[in-house]
């Protein structure tokens, strides 16, 4: 199984996507490839590749840079070909831009940073053996705001009303939270924050072990690998 990782992130230290790797090693027989979308560092085609997941970014979803666009581009492609598609966070807002445009991402009422209490509304082959309510990590200040046509809704928050979506006929996801982060990123990310605003404004910033749970990242990643691959 040949994974492609587009990595977005801005911050050097975070280069690479590692998280991600680590989840992503775990699928049997398969080879990573991971590739720098803000350098314009993409493939020519998803054609060759078995499963396409798209990280999580500081840069806005709703931002014009050259390698934005060059990221919708081939998002649309990886679609139109049927690939296996997560996008999380920043991946899984850009996802519905590509495919509904830029009205339906926006800047959230509520950002989420922290532990967020995520619910389960409707069946997901990515969901499957997950609670009906889970928490997992947080970050983000943009949103999926309507579902482009062909997309439903199946898990939310007190705050975000589209944590997680996918298309009705294709194995194309995306999910707001981040199942990737560990304990030990989510800790130094709510360190981070906290030098800018209140604690009050950080969701569950003290009850990081506790609500930290490896099973759902390993959940989630695990029913996207044993998806019917689309070649």
């Amino acid at each position: 199984m040949k994974i492609l990782i587009i990595d977005n992130n801005i911050d050097p230290e975070c280069w690479g996507s590692k998280d991600i790797c680590n989840l992503a090693r775990k699928a049997p027989d398969s080879t990573l490839y991971t590739r720098r979308a803000p350098q314009g560092d993409l493939p020519k085609s998803p054609q060759g590749f078995d499963r396409i997941i798209v990280s999580g970014s500081r840069t806005s979803s709703l931002g014009d840079s050259p390698w934005v666009g060059e990221l919708i581009d081939f998002i649309k492609k990886a679609v139109e070909l049927r690939k296996p598609f997560l996008g999380i966070c920043f991946g899984h807002q850009i996802l519905a831009r590509a495919l509904g445009g830029k009205e339906v991402v926006s800047v959230a009422a509520v950002p989420e940073y922290g532990w967020v209490q995520v619910e389960l509304t409707e069946p997901s082959r990515l969901t499957q053996g997950l609670p009906p309510s889970f928490y997992s990590f947080g970050a983000h200040v943009e949103e999926v705001n309507q579902l482009p046509r062909g997309l439903k809704s199946f898990a939310r928050s007190t705050d975000c009303q589209i944590q997680g979506f996918q298309h009705n006929e294709l194995p194309v996801f995306g999910i707001q939270f981040h199942p990737e982060k560990s304990n030990t990123d989510a800790k130094k990310i709510l360190k981070e924050r906290k030098l800018t605003q209140s604690l009050s404004g950080l969701l569950n910033a003290d009850r990081t072990e506790e609500l930290y749970s490896p099973q759902v990242g390993e959940t989630l990643f695990k029913n996207f690998f044993e998806l019917g691959s689309n070649k």
